[in-house]
């Protein structure tokens, strides 16, 4: 599929080429979102052919157009990203792999406030909590950007940015969207925004998004080989209610807002993939509360400060059924809680052609765990509490940063074309200790229209409080097994090297290509540890000393991206994008810290493989190798659009546990096959402040897989109606 891909977008630059577009053109040529300011690569205003980085800035109309449900559906669209469950069952968990980078190392922000989950195992955040409600614009940056975001940004940095520029006077956004995606399925979505806006600068904005669906079982082959403790299927259906509101001011010299979203949702769940469950489910509240203020001195200096106040709390129950012939029931619930508080500061100045920051920053998260077991033996009931007061989940991280984009204008007007940009963060953390990062960013402008670029940048990513401090112990012997939980961890670094070029062949062609490699050390893995004084071929019951968090590995990803847009015609544009990937986890013994293993046997749950000395590579789950995204968008009319759309997934591993693995089993890898899957979305602007948007995902109804042991969609219908004024 994508090396038809390629041959398509061979021949379509070769036809633009000759072809010549007037003033006046369409609005919506996909090639007009190159022309956009991006904030979030440079934390400046710069033109994206003035960014020396791979960048995307998804526009309000391209919102608008894909007609999308979710942010996901939105993101997975867009070169080098994989999202598993965009496909699934609404209410599924939400995974964001960018660039082969894990799922917790991607950032990902409000208005540049980062939006975390400190109560996840991982503190990776589940994109299935964020709506498209009250969005702009949505600015992607590729690759390791801890110089500017911190932690977390190994993979890039994804920013989502609130509406807030009105004209005075009151404004009222509605949509409703309505349909299904499988037999005996319904959905609907509601959002209302309204806003009023002063003449003299002041505004206030508030709304409302509801999401609620009759689902499906989330599971498949519950039944084929149904176990004692399985269920009968059940639907997995799925709520979500997120109200917001915010208040600001804008003026010459002032932009201040300060704004308040709550998400709450609950969410059918099963026991895990090929296993349905009753009675199971995930609720997850936020209260997430930001703020800025920004003063601009003149056109050359300004300061800003952004903060955020964000907590949570997940509450997952699985209530099961009658679980023998006695009648007795038994149920538990985890309760996990989080907060984190961040604040930055920053000045920005403006010297002639070039650029430079300073800024600084702070940020606190806790969190706390409680699990509870409920019983009925015998018909007396019992109830058993697990809080560990005794363990401290929390961190600080301090850091200060600077960043020069240097353009040779601003000594010689002939060294224009050249700029060069250099950045660096110096990091202290209260668990892992310091951390410095740096990047060095030299781009070249040929023309106004042909832009080459060069990125070394290195990141890093702390480990989650989970992982630090989670006092579980799982061994054969509780008394003297060692913890989950390892708070010797060291924070995983990165460096990061890319090398692209910017081209717009015309007013009707564009594109994009970029190849890039990220190394990734001290790579954070799940293992088990066994007593070392059996051989391993020799490891029973009585001999596993607990499971735990160590740093082993090292994690390399090569890639290569292509990003294209072709208007054909004044009605017909084309669009698309290629990404190519390897991935490769690579282990060795020496890298392992004895001190953390207790002279214990190393078995890592991923794949089942015993440390032995020698180096050992495996693959990394859930990444495919290619990803393709392809439309065409016809407008035979100027209120009209028509769009086809095919997505492809190449072949992947997943992970299936395999109890040949090891003494008690591990994870295997099953390599899950590739998918490719046709859309069909039909836009119409009926009046000046009114449009519908249908669209039919999955046409031909493919059967595939994102997880394995997870139902995805089947052909699916939708109907969006949106009024605005």
């Amino acid at each position: 599929m994508y090396f038809l891909c390629a041959s398509v977008f061979l021949y379509s630059g070769l036809h633009a080429q000759n072809a010549s577009t007037a003033k006046g053109d369409n609005p919506q040529n996909p090639s007009d979102s190159i022309k956009t300011v991006t904030v979030t690569a440079t934390r400046t205003e710069k033109d994206v052919m003035d960014v020396g980085r791979s960048v995307t800035v998804i526009t309000p109309e391209q919102i608008k157009q894909a007609g999308c449900n979710t942010l996901a559906e939105v993101l997975s669209q867009q070169e080098g990203i994989f999202i598993d469950g965009a496909g699934q069952n609404p209410g599924a968990i939400q995974s964001l792999f960018m660039r082969g980078a894990d799922d917790n190392n991607t950032a990902i922000m409000i208005d540049g406030v980062p939006l975390n989950d400190p109560s996840t195992d991982a503190g990776e955040l589940d994109l299935s909590e964020l709506s498209l409600a009250d969005i702009d614009r949505i600015e992607i940056v590729r690759g390791s950007h801890s110089t500017l975001y911190g932690s977390s940004s190994i993979g890039g940095v994804i920013n989502i940015i609130t509406k807030k520029n009105y004209k005075p006077g009151l404004h009222v956004s509605a949509s409703v969207t309505g349909g299904e995606f499988g037999s005996n399925t319904g959905s609907f979505t509601g959002n209302i925004l309204l806003n009023y806006t002063f003449k003299n600068g002041l505004y206030i904005s508030g709304g409302c998004y509801r999401y609620t669906d009759k689902g499906l079982n989330a599971t498949v082959d519950t039944v084929t080989h149904p176990l004692p403790y399985q269920m009968n299927p059940d639907r997995d259906n799925f709520q979500q209610t997120s109200p917001f509101a915010k208040i600001g001011f804008v003026n010459q010299h002032w932009d201040i807002y300060a704004e308040y979203k709550n998400t709450n949702q609950f969410a059918d769940i099963d026991a895990a993939a090929f296993e349905d469950a009753k009675n199971a489910h995930n609720q997850f509240v936020r209260d997430f509360y930001t703020g800025g203020v920004t003063y601009k001195f003149n056109d050359k200096l300004n300061i800003q400060y952004t903060g955020a106040l964000s907590h949570d709390y997940r509450i997952v129950k699985q209530g099961l059924d009658t679980i023998d012939s006695y009648g007795d029931v038994s149920s538990y619930s985890d309760m996990y809680t989080a907060q984190y508080m961040s604040h930055n500061l920053k000045a920005e100045y403006d010297y002639k052609t070039s650029q430079f920051i300073i800024g600084g920053g702070t940020y606190n998260e806790s969190m706390t765990s409680n699990t509870t077991t409920e019983d009925i033996y015998g018909g007396i009931p019992s109830t058993y509490n697990d809080t560990p007061d005794s363990v401290k989940f929390k961190q600080t991280t301090n850091d200060f940063y600077a960043q020069a984009d240097v353009n040779g204008g601003t000594f010689n007007s002939k060294w224009s074309p050249f700029s060069l940009l250099l950045g660096m963060r110096y990091t202290s953390n209260s668990i892992f200790g310091n951390n410095v990062s740096y990047e060095l960013n030299p781009y070249y402008k040929l023309n106004a229209n042909t832009t080459l670029y060069l990125s070394y940048s290195t990141g890093f990513s702390t480990p989650s409080l989970y992982e630090l401090f989670s006092p579980d112990k799982y061994g054969d012997n509780p008394s003297t097994s060692v913890t989950l939980g390892n708070s010797k961890l060291s924070a995983e670094t990165s460096g990061s090297f890319e090398v692209g070029i910017k081209q717009r062949v015309s007013n009707n062609f564009f594109f994009t290509l970029a190849w890039f490699e990220t190394v990734v050390n001290n790579h954070i893995d799940y293992v088990a540890l066994w007593n070392k004084g059996m051989p391993v071929d020799s490891l029973h019951y009585g001999d596993n000393n607990g499971y735990t968090y160590l740093n082993l590995g090292q994690e390399i990803t090569q890639g290569f991206e292509l990003n294209m847009s072709l208007k054909l015609s004044p009605k017909l544009d084309l669009a698309g994008n290629i990404s190519l990937l390897s991935t490769t986890l690579k282990y060795n013994q020496s890298n392992v810290d004895t001190s953390q293993t207790h002279n214990n046997w190393v078995q890592i749950y991923d794949g089942g493989v015993f440390l032995n000395g020698s180096s050992q590579s495996t693959g990394l789950l859930r990444r495919p190798g290619a990803l393709a995204n392809f439309s065409i968008i016809w407008h035979p009319v100027k209120k009209l659009a028509i769009t086809l759309r095919a997505r492809y997934v190449g072949t992947r591993f997943d992970a299936q546990y395999d109890n040949n693995l090891g003494p008690y089993g591990a994870i295997g890898f099953v390599n899950v096959g590739d998918y490719t899957l046709l859309d069909f979305y039909a836009s119409c602007d009926i009046t000046n402040n009114f449009s519908a948007t249908a669209r039919c995902e999955n046409i031909f109804n493919t059967a595939y897989s994102e997880i394995l042991g997870y139902t995805t969609l089947g052909r699916s219908c939708f109907l969006n109606l949106r009024y605005t004024f």
